[in-house]
This record gives C-alpha cells, sequence and structure tokens, in this order.
C-alpha cells in the first residue's frame, strides 16, 4: 500500500501537462536553434531549505532531435533565482563536458536571463553570475534566451522527475522513454 500511494503521487501524467495548463493566449511551441547550434533548455523544480530541489536540462539539435539530457538533485536554495542559476550552471558545466560550443541556453525564468545578457550587477547572485560569465568564456558562442514555460516542458519533466530519482544525477546520451511524447510533440510544431 505504501508503494503504491507513493508511485501515485510520484508518478508522471499520462497527458501531457503543459497542455492542460497552457494559456488559451500562448500556444506552446518550443524554437529550434539555426543550423550548427544546439539549444539547450533547462528548468528546476526548487524546494527551499534542507528538502531537495530537482534540475534538468535537454540538448536538441536544428532538427529537433535530443542528442543528451540529464537531471539531478541539490539541497534547495533561499530564491528560485538561487537554484535556477544553480540548474544553469549544471547545465553549461554538463553541455561543455559532452563537446558542444555553439549553445543556446534557454529557461523560463525571464529575471535570470535578463540580469545575465544585461550583466546586471546583483549582490546575492554575484558568485552564480561570476561562475556563469567565466563558463561562458569556454564555448565558442553562447547565447541565453528566455522562453515561456510552456515552451520549457522537458527540461521541466526532468527537473521534477530528478526529486523523486534514486540516484543524484541521470545522464541520458539519448532520449529517455519517459520523455519521448514531449521531444516529439515540441518537434511536430
Amino acid at each position: 500500500l505504501d508503494t503504491k500511494e507513493w508511485l501515485d503521487n510520484t508518478r508522471l501524467p499520462e497527458r501531457p501537462y503543459r497542455e492542460q495548463q497552457s494559456s488559451t493566449l500562448r500556444k506552446a511551441i518550443w524554437q529550434r536553434p539555426p543550423v550548427g547550434w544546439v539549444k539547450c533548455n533547462y528548468d528546476v523544480s526548487h524546494h527551499e531549505g534542507n528538502k531537495f530541489s530537482g534540475l534538468g536540462w535537454i540538448i536538441r539539435n536544428s532538427q529537433g532531435i535530443c542528442l543528451d539530457c540529464g537531471m539531478g538533485k541539490f539541497q534547495g536554495r533561499q530564491t528560485i533565482e538561487e537554484a535556477e542559476c544553480t540548474a544553469l550552471i549544471w547545465a553549461i558545466q554538463c553541455v561543455w563536458g559532452l563537446g558542444y560550443r555553439k549553445v543556446i541556453f534557454e529557461g523560463d525564468n525571464l529575471s535570470i536571463t535578463s540580469i545575465i545578457n544585461n550583466k546586471t550587477p546583483n549582490p546575492r547572485l554575484r558568485h552564480y553570475l561570476d561562475f556563469i560569465h567565466q563558463w561562458s568564456e569556454a564555448f565558442t558562442t553562447i547565447k541565453f534566451k528566455f522562453c515561456h514555460r510552456e515552451n520549457n516542458v522537458c527540461a521541466d519533466i526532468l527537473a521534477r522527475k530528478a526529486i523523486v530519482c534514486n540516484t543524484n544525477f541521470e545522464l541520458y546520451r539519448s532520449c529517455p522513454g519517459f520523455l519521448g511524447y514531449y521531444v516529439n510533440n515540441d518537434v511536430k510544431h
């Protein structure tokens, strides 16, 4: 009974949950990167304090094909901005480690994307931002873009799944089965 209850409370929905929550004013359309680039969408499932937070990232090419993706968990941060920066740093390091050098990093936190692109001073995030800018120099070309939540479904699913995963980090060198529907849905549009 305990196992069934746990599974019922941690199972990802069968139907596309984002489609259920999407605004009628916006259509959820993931944008492919240009030829020669890859796009890494990233997201965080934030929990403050001692609870685990999850992060997820997915790398796709100009055809929308999932090349690599991963998820991990870490101790919660005080703010969502700190958690988003943590997820982005993990994504940057993983993408670099996998050998990609011409990358668009796309997340659904407009504040973080603006702060990074405008190099806006932020004392609370200074350490994170310095780290992101230092890592950025290791790439041939790097861009940071904002996308609406509806366009970041795959990274969000990975971030939420990370929290209930038995390991602290998972790397997939191709699209995992649980994500296939969502990746294909992005490509269709």
